[in-house]
């Protein structure tokens, strides 16, 4: 399903290029501005920007001269599935565009080694929610900066990203509003405006376009994603590699996503409704691994820390132990770690602690992790990937030495309660995070 050109589309070469909806050609030469987009995965983030220089526009397509990009990290271009493969697959974004990713080529000995990231951005647990969502780049592709410069782990910068900065490098756009997991067949009308909940069959069109277009010939493949990305690379890695050549070699790690199933500070597993309503909406509840499905009941292997003993493929997981969208989800509070009392506190501490037991008693030998007590979102990105260290490893040398297998010890995690040095300096007063429905 979706591997095949449209009828009439131009079979040209797609590195690189836009593909876009309206005109089903291949317009060469995409923006070559820089832009920088945090991906802190559930928060609701406004429209990206696009900087545009000079240029001609070309059907729908502008295309831009510029010569104002970091040359040492060259921006990825937009590339949107057609109109005619969005209908043959039934992927379409709760607004009803076609689905879409960001790609960089990689280049020399990262030639055949592919990363592909899931993009983060929240959920909407309900109809009044995706409806406003429909409007925003979270929930359509209309109107999708032509460029995305990557950061972190998918940096093409050799100082940041010292392993993989030679790797092709994909983003998945997260348009469906559940982590990539969606399948309702019906069309959802609300306030006159038709919304599609088709989460994965997004997924799973962008990765037979991916192969197609050249990942089916990936010696190697790291699979990952932040925050609501994480939790669709948690739940659908199986998915994803079930659609892969059966020879290449499969990593998965997970960013920010472990939304735990513990009590709130109040004693009520409150986040479970959320799940649950949400699940509903998008039919998504059979869209996790389908080897705890086949052991546990659904709503179990919906909850990440069940998700890890079932991984189709070595697993690194990066986590806050304070992580600060999590802790206002799960456990209902927003106090900084250093700062809680009572019943908050408790409640912190509780998150951090069914974290460490995950670390614990849930990896297997391949995995590893790297937990660290700081009260933020996201490792991914340039700070936390090279300067927050556990026992004097960065998160950049911890998931490069246990990829390559440069050392048995892959498990960093904090003991201690008091938030890590590292990153204490970057924490300020801020206490304010948008959770997953807001």
């Amino acid at each position: 399903v979706g591997n095949k050109m449209a009828e009439g589309e131009k079979n040209c070469d797609v590195y690189p290029i836009i593909h876009r909806n309206s005109d089903k050609t291949c317009i060469v030469g995409a923006a070559r501005h820089f832009i920088f987009l945090t991906f802190c995965c559930v928060l609701l983030l406004s429209a990206i920007p696009v900087s545009e220089g000079t240029g001609k526009v070309t059907g729908n397509v502008q295309r831009v001269n510029s010569n104002n990009g970091n040359s040492a990290n060259p921006p990825a271009d937009l590339y949107v599935l057609s109109e005619e493969e969005a209908n043959k697959t039934g992927a379409y974004c709760l607004d009803g565009s076609p689905p879409a990713y960001y790609f960089r080529k990689g280049s020399g000995d990262g030639k055949n080694s592919w990363i592909v990231w899931l993009q983060g951005g929240g959920a909407c647990v309900n109809l009044t929610d995706c409806y406003r969502r429909s409007f925003t780049h979270l929930g359509s592709t209309k109107g999708l900066g032509h460029t995305k410069t990557f950061s972190g782990i998918l940096s093409a910068d050799k100082d940041i990203n010292t392993d993989f900065y030679t790797w092709n490098a994909d983003n998945l756009v997260y348009c469906d509003g559940l982590f990539f997991a969606g399948d309702r067949r019906d069309v959802v009308k609300h306030n006159d405006k038709s919304l599609y909940f088709r989460g994965r069959r997004n997924l799973n069109a962008l990765i037979d376009r991916l192969v197609q277009t050249g990942m089916g010939e990936a010696d190697r493949i790291i699979l990952g994603g932040n925050s609501a990305g994480a939790i669709a690379t948690y739940w659908g890695a199986d998915d994803v590699i079930g659609r892969l050549p059966t020879a290449v070699g499969v990593k998965i790690i997970p960013d920010s996503g472990m939304f735990i199933n513990i009590p709130d500070k109040d004693g009520v597993y409150s986040f479970n409704d959320t799940y649950t309503e949400a699940e509903e909406l998008h039919n998504a509840a059979l869209s996790t691994n389908k080897e705890c499905l086949n052991q546990y009941e659904n709503w179990v292997c919906h909850f990440p820390e069940n998700l890890v003993p079932f991984e189709p493929a070595p697993t690194f997981i990066l986590n806050y132990l304070y992580d600060r969208v999590a802790l206002k989800d799960v456990v209902k509070t927003t106090c900084r770690p250093d700062t809680c009392e009572g019943k908050d506190l408790t409640a912190v501490q509780n998150y951090r602690k069914a974290l460490l037991k995950v670390a614990q008693t849930d990896l297997r030998k391949q995995d590893g992790a790297f937990l660290i007590t700081c009260f933020e979102h996201g490792l991914h990105n340039n700070d936390p990937w090279t300067k927050y260290k556990v026992n004097n490893k960065s998160v950049r040398q911890a998931v490069g030495d246990w990829y390559f297998g440069r050392t048995t010890e892959n498990v960093h995690v904090d003991m201690g309660t008091d938030l890590n040095p590292t990153c204490r300096q970057d924490l300020g007063n801020a206490t304010d995070s948008e959770g997953i429905g807001d």
